[in-house]
């Protein structure tokens, strides 16, 4: 029995890509502009969206609002410093 010998190539990395955003979009405008408003059609989902926020941003909330016209639920989100 003969032994494989695998060769490792290091290829040059490209260092002009950036790395892909894996931030939601809100959280970038969060970040970007300190406050954003987000909606969802359950209370669920906007608790969900609100876990994605990292735990080192501190931010406030208001209260939840429903609107009449499609049931969404929407919240304001503002950053704290």
């Amino acid at each position: 029995m003969s032994k494989k010998n695998k060769e490792v190539v290091n290829e040059p990395v490209d260092q002009t890509q950036q790395p892909e955003s894996k931030q939601p979009a809100f959280l970038e405008e969060l970040l970007k502009n300190g406050t954003v408003i987000i909606t969802a059609n359950t209370r669920e989902e906007l608790a969900e969206i609100v876990n994605d926020i990292p735990a080192e941003c501190k931010y406030a909330v208001g209260a939840v609002g429903q609107s009449r016209e499609n049931n969404e639920y929407s919240m304001r989100i503002d950053i704290v410093h």
